[in-house]
């Protein structure tokens, strides 16, 4: 049986996507909804969409065309889709999925405990798209994960790389004033978390767009004084935004994560300029290199896309050459994927996709030994995780992270069970190339503050 103010949620996408999830189920909470893991008892049926690449929307219209049938039976049932791919596509969907009741796009979204209403009493479509300045909202006592929670810095994105929607669906790089992040920072710690994650687009180009001095490195140090804040991450960098400012501050100031996440998208030269990535490989491995000057172990992550129109084999070499010189701690590769309104879209020299499988396949092996290789200089460590809770695979084991963003799982102890956000001391005995395997050594929080 459906209930009127239960509320399910599916969210596709990157992490802003899923604070925005978190935000706008704060926000129907707020109102009187109580949240739902089974869409079947659901009154409100939501679904924050990604348009980075097709196969994520094509999921999207698989769940829709499902719902139809049940939208028949039960008019009553609210379906509202919100997000990029209802920025970028909100007549298509009217059209193809006329049984959907709201399209909210990404300035919008939290504006559906009000449209939700609306649509119950007319049973109209309502949509709203446009890319006016997000005010942020005041968080309130909903949160996803009760010790680590994500934090907007930035909205949108000014950066024309050719492949990509983002500026479309999102709009141009807005930072949010330094003060509202430190009291939003403050509040969170307040709740109980412990570990931070800054989001942007190009979270490293923080406060460029107001042309002030309060930069990415000094909002790193105004969070690291917070008391009570133990770990502090951000996410995605552009590499034309490192500097050594920003990497000293990552790894001396004391709460900062030592970790980057810095996508190359691609090694060669040629595609980089197609891309319009604004740098070449000789720059972007000079940035690796001035990285590895100040700590040699940084843990760096990266994002290749592979079969971008005009890729030949020289150029994917040049990807695999890349990974093997940078000695990346992982790499997230993807099969390129034509957005509509991107310069890409209309470029010729298509790549078909039985050789852009292939590429992404030779592309994930050659990551794949190069983190496995990156593991197994740390075996034999003893490295303090903040804990998740039990692993997904296996409830007998416990699951978190180490400061450098490596997933460490170890057996669960029969007597004082780590619990999510306890810090642990974990000695890493084995790893493949996405896991480290290890035992328990003690209780970090015995022993740190």
């Amino acid at each position: 049986m459906r209930h009127p103010s239960k509320i399910y949620m599916e969210t596709f996408g990157c992490q802003m996507n899923k604070l925005d999830s978190e935000l706008l189920l704060d926000r129907m909470i707020s109102k009187g909804y109580e949240i739902t893991e089974d869409s079947t008892e659901a009154g409100v049926i939501v679904f924050n969409t990604c348009s980075v690449r097709e196969h994520a929307e094509d999921r999207v219209y698989s769940y829709l065309g499902r719902l139809k049938k049940e939208k028949e039976k039960n008019p009553h049932l609210v379906i509202a889709v919100i997000g990029c791919m209802a920025q970028l596509h909100q007549n298509r969907i009217h059209k193809k999925m006329p049984h959907v009741d709201i399209v909210l796009g990404t300035s919008q979204f939290l504006e559906l405990p009000r449209l939700v209403e609306e649509a119950r009493g007319n049973r109209e479509f309502f949509g709203e798209y446009g890319l006016a300045e997000v005010t942020p909202p005041k968080r309130g006592g909903y949160l996803s994960s009760k010790h680590s929670a994500f934090l907007s810095v930035i909205r949108g994105c000014d950066m024309p790389c050719t492949f990509c929607v983002v500026p479309k669906t999102r709009g141009p790089m807005v930072s949010k004033p330094l003060d509202l992040v430190i009291d939003e920072a403050k509040s969170l710690v307040d709740k109980g978390v412990v570990e931070i994650t800054l989001l942007g687009q190009t979270v490293d180009g923080y406060g460029k767009d107001t042309h002030r001095k309060l930069l990415l490195p000094q909002l790193l140090e105004e969070l690291n004084k917070i008391e009570g804040l133990r770990r502090i991450r951000y996410i995605t960098s552009h590499p034309s935004f490192i500097t050594r400012e920003l990497v000293e501050a990552t790894v001396y100031l004391e709460k900062v994560c030592e970790y980057l996440h810095m996508p190359a998208q691609s090694g060669s030269d040629r595609m980089l300029k197609k891309m319009k990535r604004g740098y070449n490989r000789r720059i972007y491995l000079e940035k690796i290199g001035m990285i590895r000057e100040i700590m040699e172990e940084m843990p760096i992550a990266s994002d290749f896309i592979v079969g971008f129109p005009g890729e030949d084999e020289r150029d994917f070499q040049d990807s695999v050459s890349l990974i093997e010189e940078a000695r990346f701690q992982n790499s997230f590769i993807f099969k390129y994927s034509p957005r509509p309104y991107t310069a890409a879209s209309e470029m010729e020299d298509k790549i078909s996709e039985e050789i852009k499988k292939k590429r992404n396949h030779r592309l994930l092996e050659v990551q794949g030994r190069v983190s496995q290789e990156w593991k197994n200089n740390f075996l034999g460590r003893q490295v303090e995780i903040l804990v998740d809770g039990p692993s997904k695979k296996d409830p007998n084991m416990i699951s978190g992270r180490t400061r450098g963003n490596d997933i460490v799982v170890f057996p669960k102890p029969e007597k004082d069970c780590p619990k999510a956000g306890d810090f642990v001391e974990v000695k890493l005995e084995k790893a493949n190339s996405f896991t480290f395997y290890g035992s328990l050594v003690f209780s970090a929080e015995k022993y740190t503050f």
